[in-house]
Order: C-alpha cells, then sequence, then structure tokens
C-alpha cells in the first residue's frame, strides 16, 4: 500500500482565522493543503482563486494540493501553476480536452490528477494512467456540503486500484471523509484523505491524530 497522507481542506476553515489554522496544520505534520478553486458553473458554490492560492504559498511549506472544480480548466491551469500550486487536479467531467489539460499541468512541472464525479466512470481515464500522478474519487457530488458518503464509491475505489496495476499513482478521496469513512476507504485502495468538515470541527490537532491513529489500525 502507498504512503498515507492527510490533505485537510482549508474550504472548511474559518478564514478570519486561516494562518492560525494553517500553523497547527503545520505542527501536525500533514503532507498536503486542499484548495478548493470553484467558479460557480461547474458547481454551484466558488471559492479560491489564484490571488488567494499565491498568498497560501507564501505563508506555508505544505504543498499545495489544488483541486479545480471550474469549466474548462484549460484557460486557468497556467495561472494556478504560476499562483504555487504543487499538485494540480481536474475533473473529466469540466473539459473536452482533458489529455491536453493533463499535459500542461506536466509541462509546468507540477504533479497532476483527474477527479471522477460519483456518476463518472473510472474507465474513461484508463487511457491516460501513463501520464497521471493521481487519480481523485470524490465520495459526495462536488461542491456542496453537509453530504452523506457514498458508499457505492468503495467499490469504484476497488476498481481503481485494480486498473492501476501497480503504477506509481495515488488515489484520494474527497467527501464527507471522517474516521470511519477514511478506514473504509483505505480498505478499498484510497491512500490520501481530503477532510475539511471533520478536521475543522472542533480541535484540529486532536481529529488529525484520531484520523492518523484510525488509518494506521488498518495497515
Amino acid at each position: 500500500m502507498r504512503e498515507i497522507k492527510l490533505s485537510p481542506s482549508i474550504f472548511a476553515a474559518d478564514i478570519t482565522r486561516l494562518l492560525e489554522k494553517i500553523r497547527i496544520l503545520e505542527q501536525n505534520n500533514v503532507q498536503m493543503l486542499h484548495i478548493d478553486v470553484m467558479d460557480g458553473h461547474f458547481v454551484s458554490q466558488m471559492a479560491y482563486g489564484e490571488e488567494h492560492i499565491r498568498m497560501i504559498k507564501k505563508c506555508t511549506n505544505i504543498p499545495l494540493d489544488v483541486h479545480m472544480m471550474v469549466m474548462q480548466p484549460e484557460y486557468h491551469i497556467e495561472s494556478i501553476i504560476n499562483a504555487g500550486a504543487d499538485m494540480v487536479t481536474v475533473h473529466q467531467e469540466s473539459t473536452k480536452c482533458l489529455y491536453h489539460c493533463i499535459q500542461m499541468i506536466k509541462r509546468g512541472g507540477k504533479k497532476c490528477a483527474v477527479a471522477l464525479s460519483p456518476a463518472t466512470n473510472h474507465l474513461n481515464i484508463e487511457c491516460m494512467l501513463g501520464i497521471l500522478d493521481m487519480v481523485l474519487i470524490m465520495t459526495v457530488n462536488p461542491g456542496e456540503g453537509n453530504q452523506v458518503f457514498l458508499t457505492d464509491m468503495l467499490e469504484k475505489i476497488k476498481s481503481v486500484r485494480k486498473i492501476l496495476h501497480g503504477k506509481n499513482i495515488d488515489i484520494e478521496v474527497d467527501g464527507s471523509i471522517n474516521p470511519s469513512t477514511a478506514a473504509d476507504c483505505y480498505k478499498a485502495g484510497a491512500n490520501i484523505f481530503v477532510s475539511g468538515g471533520y478536521i475543522f470541527n472542533g480541535d484540529i490537532a486532536d481529529n488529525i491524530k484520531i484520523l492518523w491513529d484510525t488509518l494506521k489500525l488498518q495497515r
């Protein structure tokens, strides 16, 4: 099994205390910082743009895991890379030129990933596995909060892990991730866990420790 990583989603953090929250994440050795970019079209909400990414990059050394929930990401990838993204994820459903988007990210010297919404067939990306660093499986519908974890996605995680055939590709999960659902996703084959509401609701350090301990027990 590949290395377990946590990628807290700052969309769930109190923006007025964001720097304070990032410092706590640093102290607790999280490996990635998940930043949602939402345009109000691909998903109904709007969030973080390139200037926000640039500011966050200046105040932390945690690698930035940027999840682009935007239509036609090909028009924004260059600016997101220049702002400081370390990993850029684009949705299979958001563009007619997915392969081109991945090539743009690779040419920019960054790690690249494709996100699959719940209804998207995982076989759509099988021809691209030679150039991907990660596959993001949405375990809720993208762009909305307070959703119930979709247990059907556990079979999807298993199917993706199977088609990877031992390739050097991570599987990230995003959506209602807490200790219970993280454990289920790990058993199915995921190794990177995006968690927002769970981590930032209450004591951040305690919640991270509980997640870590739960995942370690699954090994």
